[in-house]
């Protein structure tokens, strides 16, 4: 029973974003900004020469000793840090904008994309806030994860997978309470055991959903690139691998706007008990029967 309100919210949550494809804006964003992290990461590991001389250049231009190894990786990862913190920012700043515009259709209004700007802008502290303690969080957990044997690194990512389902709610907190990172993670754990089932089982529908659309994309890319190599036509790998990217791509954007709106709906129903414009009373009043 809970699989199929999962799966009756998660359609709804799609009926709602079709209102409103305009939005899309904000997921792009989103995921143009997780895509600069990723190509970070992999500059770092491709390029590490050019990474240990642009940092050393820049320890010079501080007047620091560029000898001194210690002083170059303190450089070099506060530099990083500060990438990824801008990057993550960006990330919490278009969910909150997303999810403040959906909460607005919720009610019956009709979201711009400007009333999203308005929304995650007057959230900003909250937003950087939170970015903050996630960072901080997410790193303590990364390094002491590498410092221990097998058993402690899967208790360590026992804790971290404990970690990001206690966020669960913490964008839509954020968007409509304005509360700062301890409380908005507090609430997040309160609401959470509202819609405890409802919650993870709609999140699980939407990701089981995205990887089956993934699984044919790959075999569309490996059937492709096969072709392009049996004919050995350059122009048709080209077009596949250019399919490729831009469904996948897609796909990601729609999959975290769907993910934003059905957090939005239940945080909602959660919050003032009223159906939100758009969902069934039926789904919403099941998602948040109390679990046994």
């Amino acid at each position: 029973m809970r699989l199929r309100n999962g799966i009756d919210i998660t359609r709804e949550s799609w009926q709602v974003f079709a209102r409103d494809r305009h939005l899309l804006v904000f997921p792009i964003l989103s995921m143009l900004s997780a895509t600069l992290i990723v190509c970070t990461v992999a500059s770092i590991l491709l390029f590490p020469a050019e990474l240990n001389r642009w940092v050393t250049e820049l320890v010079v231009s501080f007047g620091l000793d560029a000898t001194d190894a210690q002083v170059v990786w303190l450089v070099a990862f506060a530099c990083l840090f500060v990438a990824f913190f801008v990057q993550h920012i960006i990330v919490i700043y278009c969910n909150t904008a997303l999810v403040g515009c959906a909460v607005i259709r919720f009610s019956g209004g009709e979201p711009t994309v400007k009333d999203g700007i308005r929304i995650a802008t007057k959230r900003l502290p909250q937003i950087v806030a939170w970015a903050a303690l996630s960072a901080v969080v997410g790193a303590i957990l990364s390094a002491v994860e590498r410092r221990l044997a097998i058993v402690g690194q899967l208790i360590m990512t026992a804790i971290g997978l404990g970690w990001i389902v206690a966020c669960y709610f913490v964008v839509p907190v954020l968007a409509q309470e304005g509360t700062g990172p301890i409380t908005a993670l507090k609430r997040s754990v309160g609401l959470l055991r509202k819609t405890w089932g409802e919650g993870l089982t709609g999140n699980i529908v939407i990701y089981v959903t995205s990887f089956f659309v993934k699984a044919i994309l790959l075999a569309w890319l490996g059937a492709g690139l096969l072709l392009a190599h049996l004919w050995d036509s350059f122009d048709l790998a080209v077009v596949t691998v250019a399919v490729f990217l831009l469904c996948a791509f897609s796909l990601t954007i729609f999959t975290s706007a769907l993910r934003q709106i059905f957090l939005a709906g239940l945080y909602t129903y959660a919050q003032t008990g009223s159906v939100p414009h758009g969902f069934s009373e039926n789904s919403v009043r099941h998602a948040l029967l109390p679990s046994k």
